[in-house]
This record gives structure tokens, sequence and C-alpha cells, in this order.
């Protein structure tokens, strides 16, 4: 294992290291989060629409995505009925489009341009967002930050004009600090390297390496990483020189992982092993393997489950033998009588079709003339 130390992986082996590694901050896992995601033009479009009416080409039914869409939201929540929400639109359709077009730009406490995306929302076709929102007056301007707990924001108070916006805007996100410069690392300050033997059934099984809690310390196995690199992994008792022993055809399929290494570079992301086992006997030289197909995948996993680098195997219940027979001298003779009789019963049959079609032409042509 690349990234778990022995004294937190789940397997039997003594280790007696004191060296502690680095965990992620809270703030480093969000933003790592984060910054894996990608929006399709669709989804885009989506999720920086105005909740204008509910009866319009989008779907508008996850307020927590449009708040995770970017850094800073900022959303007027309004009524058609009401007077001041009237007034006060054509101001913030000016203020939305200059903010939305990067003409007003806010930095975070480190100087760094905020992504800022500005929408409206129409409580009379959205009550039910308003409500679990406790919208209790109009309009209502709020500010929401993508790494918020559900439920915090701030609420705008001031003038209703670009000016005073503005300036709060940019006072509320210069407090933040958005960019901690996060990069994906290793958690541990070193591996572990796992020797041992199993015994199984000839049944489908699997063995799977994760992250173990210790004495020393709490880690979040969710956020684990499972890379690993397999120096062996073989079925049976067979020693490592019986490969060099076996026929050429056959040697890639002895231990075919064996000094390979599986990565994954982002969260929640974990290899998988799928290995078909054919015991298999060579007739002639007595040698006995255990024949190997290996294919492997990364799975995705939720944000919640522990990754797990696992190895599942199907032991096949039948044994396979190989072995060579020599041919008879007369097989020889045989295959050659074979052939010409072969080729006389061919040539014959050629031979009576073109005669047959000849005297069917000149038949023809006797009557025409």
């Amino acid at each position: 294992m690349l990234d778990i130390d022995c004294s937190h992986l789940t397997v039997g082996v003594d280790h007696k290291g004191t060296r502690k590694g680095q965990p992620y901050k809270e703030e480093e896992l969000l933003e790592l989060e984060f910054s894996d995601r990608s929006f399709t033009p669709e989804e885009l479009a989506e999720l920086d629409s105005d909740w204008g009416s509910s009866s319009d080409h989008f779907k508008h039914n996850d307020f927590q995505a449009v708040i995770d869409a970017h850094d800073f939201t900022m959303i007027n929540f309004y009524a058609d009925w009401c007077s001041h929400c009237r007034d006060f639109a054509a101001t913030w359709f000016d203020f939305e489009k200059a903010v939305n077009e990067h003409r007003v730009v806010a930095n975070d406490a480190d100087g760094k341009p905020a992504a800022v995306h500005l929408l409206r929302l129409n409580c009379v076709d959205f009550q039910d967002t308003c409500r679990e929102q406790m919208i209790r007056f109009f309009p209502a301007v709020r500010l929401y930050r993508r790494s918020a707990k559900k439920g915090e924001f701030e609420e705008y108070s001031g003038e209703r004009n670009a000016d005073g916006m503005t300036r709060w805007l940019q006072s509320s996100v210069a407090q933040r600090h958005l960019h901690t410069g996060a990069t994906y690392h290793s958690v541990f300050s070193e591996g572990c390297r796992v020797s041992g033997s199993v015994n199984v059934a000839r049944v489908p099984g699997t063995v799977h390496f994760q992250v173990g809690q210790s004495k020393e310390r709490d880690i979040n196995p969710a956020f684990t990483n499972v890379s690993h690199t397999v120096h062996h992994f073989s079925f049976g008792e067979a020693p490592r020189g019986l490969k060099a022993s076996l026929p050429r055809q056959y040697r890639s399929h002895v231990n075919p992982l064996d000094g390979q290494t599986f990565l994954v570079d982002k969260f929640h992301k974990a290899p998988s092993h799928f290995i078909k086992v054919v015991h298999t006997r060579f007739e002639d030289s007595d040698l006995r393997s255990y024949q190997q197909t290996h294919q492997w995948s990364v799975r995705t996993l939720q944000r919640g489950t522990t990754p797990q680098a696992k190895f599942s195997f199907d032991l096949s219940p039948v044994e396979v033998v190989i072995g060579k027979s020599d041919r008879r001298w007369y097989d020889y003779i045989t295959q050659i009588f074979a052939i010409t009789g072969g080729a006389f019963t061919v040539m014959s049959l050629a031979a009576g079709f073109l005669k047959a079609s000849s005297v069917h032409v000149k038949s023809m042509l006797d009557k025409l003339s």
C-alpha cells in the first residue's frame, strides 16, 4: 500500500513505527472535492439560470446544487405582487449582469478573484424553496457561500443600489480565504508492504485492504488513498521459478499482477481487480500451474464509503490438461490420399459441369439456326 502505513492497515501486520503523517484539513478537502467537479454546458445553464418561473425549460429542483456551483451565490428573493420588488428589478438586472459578466469583481482574503454568480428566485412559483429558506420579507437579498453549513448566509440590508451592493459584496468576499493552495498529497509519510497467505475454498471470493483506526489519531477513512503495487500475487504452492519452465505461450498467464502498480489520484476512487483462475496440468512435464486472466477497473464511491483495494477471484472447479501427441507415419499418407481424392472429385465435378454447359449452349445455337 503506497499511502497507508502498517499501523492503520486492516491486516494482521505487526508494525512499531511512530512517524505520523499529514491528514487533510477540512477546508482542503472541500477545495479539492469542488475542484474535481466539472459541468456540461447544459448543466451549467441549468445551475446559472434565474428561478423566474416553474414553467420554463429548466428543472429548478436542487437549490443546494446552485449554491455549490460557485464560490459565492447572491440571490434576490422576490414576489411578483411586491411593489418594492418591481421598483428594485431594474437595478438588480443591471447589477446581476455586471457581476455575471465579470465587470464587477470580488477578491477573497488572499486577493484572488472569487467565482461569484447572481440570480433571482420567484417565491410565488417556488414557494417551497422560499419556505425552506425562511424568507420573511421581499425583496430579500442573500449571499450564500459554497462551503458554508446548510442555512448559513449573509443578508444585505443596505440601500438598494449598485454601489451599495458592490461594496457589501466585495467586503463580504474579502473576509474569506477561499483558495488554500491545497494539493493532493500522501496522508501518511510511509506506506506498508504486506505479505502472507490465505487458505480459500474453490469458490469465488475476495481479499481487500483498507485503512483502519488506531489509538494514535483519528483518520477520516473516506478520504484515504488505496493506490498500491503488487509485488507478488499467486495461487497454489508452485515456486516462482516455475514460470520459466512452462511453454512460452502460457507464461504470461502466471501471476500477471506481479510488479504492477495501480494508482488513483482523486478522492472516492478505488482500484478493483477481477481474477479468473484455472488449474492447469502439463502432461508431458508433469508441471502444474494456476493460469490467471486479470482485469481491473477504478470504482467511483459515495462520499462516505471507505475505499478498498479489492481483489476478487474465481477459482474454476475444473482442471485443464495440456499434452502433445505424435502423429503416425501413415497419417501423412492418409492425408495425402485425402487431398488427392478431394482434388480429383472437384476436378471431375468441374469437368462434368463444363461438358453439360457446352452441350446446352450447342443445342440452343442449333435451334436458333
